[in-house]
């Protein structure tokens, strides 16, 4: 299956890369257009099976998480705290030939698993939630002279800040 969308001049536009996951939802990455390094960004969709083309937004997964926490506080917390360190591994795209490479490095099944039991809650898988806040993480890198939205919520989230303050982390938008 292949994602495709019209673009802002009504031109038919296709994802260059797509993770399939294991419960048939296809994240699509796109050229995108902004920030500092725009021949660089990428947008980010994705499609579950039998519904229609999204786009991911932070409150999204926040949301998931905070359901998921309600659950199984511990076991989301770490989930939290393994997505924050992929935070320090997580580079930039430099190239073009990365960017339409687009490899998931730090969210593979085998560093999901332990996650697995998360599942059960909410709306969202952890391996959905990992893929695209890895891809999330490059696109914010790549294209902020200051990224520090992902940082600053996750941190929020391990500090279990109030719902306000994670919330409100969730919408905030940096400059691009």
């Amino acid at each position: 299956m292949e994602i495709s969308l019209r673009n802002k001049k009504g031109m038919k536009a296709k994802s260059f890369k797509e993770f399939k996951l294991s419960d048939g939802t296809i994240i699509g990455i796109f050229q995108g257009e902004r920030g500092q390094n725009p021949d660089l960004d990428i947008l980010i969709k994705y499609q579950e099976p039998n519904k229609r083309v999204r786009t991911p937004k932070h409150i999204h997964w926040v949301i998931d998480l905070l359901i998921k926490k309600q659950y199984d506080r511990q076991l989301t917390i770490e989930f939290v705290k393994y997505l924050r360190d992929m935070w320090e591994t997580v580079e930039p795209f430099k190239t073009k030939a990365e960017q339409q490479e687009c490899e998931l490095k730090e969210t593979t099944l085998e560093n999901l698993k332990r996650f697995e039991k998360l599942n059960k809650y909410g709306e969202y898988r952890v391996e959905f939630i990992g893929h695209l806040i890895e891809l999330m993480m490059r696109m914010e890198k790549t294209g902020l002279d200051r990224a520090y939205v992902f940082k600053d919520l996750l941190d929020a989230f391990i500090e279990e800040k109030d719902i306000f303050s994670i919330v409100a982390k969730s919408t905030q938008v940096g400059k691009r």
